[in-house]
């Protein structure tokens, strides 16, 4: 068996377009290494300013200290004073040097432009020398004084911006050291935050492939922490839904009485087939196999036995087409098997592949009927399935399932009136189910037209000739006029339901009919058939019933005919129906008597006035020996039984001589007349009753013949 195809994946869920996870710590972690470098560089750089300011500041203190000790000495020279002051402006990073009394008035300077902070280093040196800090450039102030006498103050300004760079310098290298730390800090972070994910990445790779996981294939993680356990969980998980899957599949795909792919397989398999097909390889062939009679036996069967019972039949399918397949199929049975697959309840489909031309095809699925035809015991019970199969060729008769399952089916249903049990699809089958749909949508149209109307043909006394009943028969009359003829669409209206209606129609007309004639003093028994959908509902005495009064028909005037194949479908329920209309005066009849094998058994059980001999016997009085025999048969049985007899289909005045020589009463047949028009039929009745001659006179014996 081919395996359950697997379902279409669904559509995968789109990742989110925002950064993942890893990305997001590495970067996380990046950023934090960065800002702990840049709070270092910060550091450094903030004690390599200070570094450099003190140095300033040591620079200022000591110049204005030693140009004081200078000027001490030139207080009494203002030349060597001033030159003491400009040789002192001239010193490195000196931006200005001043010389102020006492009074804090200034005496001379030299160098740039007093900066605010000279006067306040100024004030700030009255008791000892001071200090002003601007940056990178420092104020100091000395004081010049000897034996405690204060004579005045030297103010340096002293700026060094080469401190500063200096102290950039010296960062440089600090800087490239902590890029290279960050930069490798981070390649690492990155690395090892991946890796510590990793893990969870698998985790979300192996959920978005849930939907198209094979079995077998668990996730591997072996992390010993949490994301193991949660791999294991995921494991665990895909374990039961793969199972799950599987019982959802075979639930989806499979029978479960006969283990065998269902209809939905069975469609998906033969599209792939189609999809396949190639016309100048190999034919392949869709067969579909009906047993007839393993329907009757189901519908007697409880769901045990019934499952039970199928369950076999599929097994025995499954061997034939084995065995066939060895035989017909040869090397292609082992590369594609038989493909099987139950669509009914007792409807099966194989699709084989690889004939090596087409008459195999009928070969092959005649030896499949006939394998599966064979006797079997089940339950003490002997068993035939009376198979019937009709074969399509694959990518020939049919473009899709659809259409391959139809033709195959048109094709059984031919098969079922073949000796064989085969038959293979043709347009002519096409045809002629469209000419039946087109004839049923066309009945339709002429129910609700009325086109339907009952013909009568004569039931004839045989002794005198006299007209003493009619058989109600169907005919269709289109608004044309023409007529369709009655073997052409009573059997598609059984088929599709119709035939109720039908009869209904016919039924009326015939009552009101013979209510009319009866009003004229031409009462004779009118004989209308029932089918099998009429008798099988439980109101149909009221309706009969109902129709007599409406019509005004007294009872006896109404015969009603039943096959015997009818009546034995379900004698408790005929008998339900019988009861109540023969006990108001409706006759029944038993119609075809002796055609099958229940004629007796219908007799014994059903209480019936009239029996008709089948046209058969009668028609065969001249080349069947056995027939005169048979008819004597029935007439004795029904003597025996008080039973009226009507012979079918009296078509020669010898037949009539037979007939009334072995005391038969009546006759019917085109001897007497053909069916008519109601009109037709009631002038013969006005006819004989003016006292005219009799329909016919006997004139040669079959005896003497």
């Amino acid at each position: 068996m081919a395996a359950i195809p697997a379902p279409v994946p669904g559509v995968r869920a789109a990742r989110p377009s925002s950064i993942s996870l890893s990305a997001r710590a590495s970067l996380f972690t990046a950023g934090i290494l960065t800002l702990l470098g840049l709070l270092c560089g910060i550091t450094l750089y903030a004690g390599e300013q200070s570094k450099a300011e003190q140095q300033v500041h040591e620079s200022a203190f000591r110049i204005a200290a030693a140009i004081a000790e200078y000027a001490k000495e030139d207080l009494s020279d203002a030349a060597s004073l001033q030159q003491t002051i400009t040789r002192g402006a001239h010193w490195r990073n000196v931006d200005r040097v001043a010389f102020y009394d006492a009074a804090g008035t200034l005496i001379m300077a030299d160098g740039a432009a007093p900066i605010p902070e000279e006067a306040e280093a100024l004030r700030a040196s009255r008791a000892r020398q001071s200090l002003i800090q601007a940056g990178m450039t420092a104020v100091s102030a000395a004081p010049v004084a000897e034996n405690g006498v204060r004579f005045g103050a030297v103010v340096v300004t002293v700026r060094n911006p080469s401190a500063f760079a200096a102290a950039w310098q010296t960062m440089g290298g600090y800087i490239a050291l902590i890029a290279a730390y960050v930069a490798m800090a981070t390649a690492l972070s990155i690395a090892f935050v991946r890796r510590a994910v990793a893990p969870l990445q698998q985790l979300t790779e192996f959920a978005e492939r849930a939907d198209t996981q094979q079995g077998g294939r668990a996730l591997q993680v072996r992390t010993g922490d949490e994301f193991e356990t949660l791999a294991n969980a995921f494991n665990q998980m895909m374990e039961r839904l793969d199972a799950s899957t599987r019982r959802v599949r075979a639930l989806a795909y499979i029978d479960a009485t006969t283990q065998l792919p269902n209809h939905e397989f069975y469609t998906r398999e033969l599209n792939r087939a189609i999809t396949q097909s190639n016309p100048d390889a190999a034919p392949g062939a869709l067969i579909i196999i009906d047993f007839g009679r393993l329907q009757k036996m189901l519908e007697t069967l409880g769901p045990e036995a019934s499952s039970n019972l199928l369950a076999l039949v599929a097994h025995r399918l499954r061997s034939a087409v084995r065995m066939v397949d060895r035989l017909v199929r040869l090397q292609a049975a082992q590369s594609q098997p038989t493909f099987i697959a139950r669509l009914r309840q007792h409807e099966f489909g194989l699709i084989a592949h690889s004939f090596a031309e087409e008459g195999d095809i009928a070969r092959y699925a005649q030896l499949i009927a006939s394998a599966v035809n064979q006797p079997f015991v089940w339950r003490d019970l002997k068993l035939s399935l009376d198979a019937r199969c009709g074969a399509v060729r694959i990518g020939e008769d049919g473009r899709d399932a659809d259409a391959l399952t139809r033709n195959a089916r048109l094709a059984l249903q031919a098969a079922r009136s073949t000796p064989t049990g085969v038959k293979f699809f043709t347009r002519a089958l096409d045809l002629e189910v469209a000419n039946r749909l087109q004839l049923e949508n066309d009945m339709r149209s002429a129910l609700e037209r009325n086109e339907f109307h009952a013909f009568f043909q004569p039931k004839v006394n045989l002794a005198d000739g006299r007209i003493m009943g009619a058989e109600a028969l169907a005919r269709w009359i289109r608004p044309d006029k023409t007529i369709v003829s009655p073997a052409l669409f009573i059997p598609v209206a059984e088929e599709c339901g119709l035939i109720g209606q039908v009869a209904e129609a016919v039924m009326r007309e015939a009552c009101w009919k013979a209510a009319a004639w009866a009003r004229e003093g031409l009462a004779v028994q009118v004989a209308v058939n029932v089918s099998a959908l009429q008798l099988r509902d439980d109101a149909f005495a009221e309706h009969i019933q109902k129709i007599l009064e409406q019509a005004g028909l007294p009872p006896f005037c109404l015969e009603l005919e039943l096959t015997e194949s009818i009546a034995m479908e379900n004698p408790d329920q005929a008998l339900r129906i019988i009861e109540p209309l023969r006990a108001r005066g409706v006759r029944f009849s038993i119609d075809d008597f002796g055609c099958g094998h229940s004629s007796l058994a219908a007799l014994t059980r059903l209480p019936f006035d009239v029996l008709k001999i089948d046209q058969q016997f009668v028609r065969g009085l001249e080349r069947d020996r056995h027939a005169p025999a048979m008819i004597e048969t029935i007439l004795a049985m029904a003597a025996t039984l008080n039973l009226d007899v009507v012979a079918e289909g009296v078509e020669q005045e010898r037949e009539a001589q037979f007939l009334r020589r072995r005391g038969c009463i009546y006759g019917q047949g085109f001897l007497f007349g053909a069916p008519e028009p109601a009109a037709v039929f009631g002038e013969r009745l006005r006819a004989q009753a003016s006292g005219l001659r009799p329909v016919y006179a006997g004139e040669q014996d079959i005896d003497a013949a």
